[in-house]
């Protein structure tokens, strides 16, 4: 008798002691999930820069790629404008020549009309036809005229080509420089790319472990409320069936799902029941807010502890209108409905636990 009474005493005294370790557990569960939660931030940031300096390295490699077009156009014009410079140095060079020539032959001419004059004072019974040399020094100073004209038109031209020429060169300088500046700034992004990569990774492995800590730790949260008495917990509610969170079409049910396409088979721990975003969500019984932010696939999570051996879980919302440690009444709003987290439709995905597994929220509900 006295062993049965001592047992009964143990049993009875270990009850605060795993109620405790479970609070001690929770909490630590609880500081996990805040640690996840802000992994899946940090990685959430990383891949916007990742993004966004993806999208400057196109958008540079876009810009050095018309810059080094440039160039390519910049060098052809060159090498044309340098051919026609090179024809009008060519060209005026000739026409220095033959005007030179015409201007000795001018002068020639010039010398000869002279002597011819002074010696028909000198000699006059000589004739010298006089007017003939005048006749082709005019003729001769007529061809200087054009030919000095045909040099002024050259020496624009070659002014107005070497300009050209030069402009190009320095134009091709310049975009020289913006293409190595690109260059420059491909590689530095080409880095900050590699560097969020790493970071990505380093985070979706502290992610995991984290995650795989916290799985651990539901575990035996798990296994710690099967250890506490069924005679702590009521596991009643204040009604025979409980109201429904919100009203819907139930798109996914509770337990395995195959699918064929895949061959392979998924678990849902609740029922998807599709809702319009921004529909209310009411609490199904009172009870105390245990958990009330975003929780990785889940999106904006809530959960309530009903202090009766259940816990409620609405997840996908896209607003919540609770926080951790708030009561809340039966038929309360809680939440408003979203598509936030990993779902593909807005819908409340909703769980119902028993001393933390789930159960068939079905078997409870209206």
């Amino acid at each position: 008798m006295k062993k049965i009474i001592l047992f009964i005493l143990m049993f009875i005294l270990t009850i605060p002691i795993l109620s405790q370790n479970l609070d001690e557990k929770k909490k630590q569960l609880e500081e996990l999930s805040d640690k996840i939660t802000k992994e899946q931030e940090y990685i959430k940031q990383v891949d916007e820069k990742k993004k966004k300096t993806e999208k400057d390295l196109s958008s540079t490699k876009k810009k050095k790629k018309q810059t080094d077009q440039k160039i390519k156009k910049l060098k052809k014009s060159e090498k044309t404008v340098k051919g026609k410079l090179d024809i009008t140095i060519k060209s005026l060079r000739t026409t220095m020549d033959e005007l030179n020539n015409l201007n000795s032959l001018c002068e020639k001419e010039f010398n000869e009309l002279c002597f011819a004059h002074y010696r028909g004072i000198l000699f006059p019974e000589k004739k010298i036809d006089s007017q003939l040399i005048a006749s082709l020094i005019l003729q001769t100073a007529d061809e200087i005229n054009v030919i000095q004209g045909k040099k002024s038109t050259l020496e624009k031209n070659k002014k107005k080509e070497n300009n050209e020429y030069e402009d190009l060169i320095w134009t091709r300088i310049v975009t020289n420089k913006k293409s190595k500046k690109y260059s420059g700034q491909i590689g530095s992004l080409q880095k900050d790319i590699s560097k969020y990569e790493k970071e990505r990774k380093a985070a979706i492995e502290r992610k995991k472990q984290l995650e795989a800590e916290a799985d651990a730790l539901d575990e035996l949260i798990t296994k710690l409320q099967a250890e506490i008495l069924e005679d702590h917990f009521t596991y009643k509610f204040s009604t025979p069936k409980l109201i429904w969170p919100l009203k819907g079409e139930i798109i996914r049910d509770f337990g395995e799902h195959k699918s064929k396409e895949y061959k392979v088979s998924t678990i849902n721990n609740g029922i998807d029941i599709s809702a319009k975003e921004g529909t209310s969500v009411v609490a199904i019984e009172e009870g105390v807010v245990a958990f009330a932010e975003w929780y990785n696939g889940a999106g904006k999570l809530i959960i309530v502890d009903h202090q009766n051996g259940f816990y409620s879980l609405y997840s996908h919302n896209s607003n919540l209108l609770v926080s951790k440690g708030d009561k809340v009444s039966k038929n309360q709003v809680i939440a408003m409905s979203g598509k936030t987290g990993s779902t593909e439709q807005p819908c409340l995905h909703f769980e119902l636990r028993k001393r933390g597994t789930p159960v068939n929220p079905l078997d409870y509900l209206e």
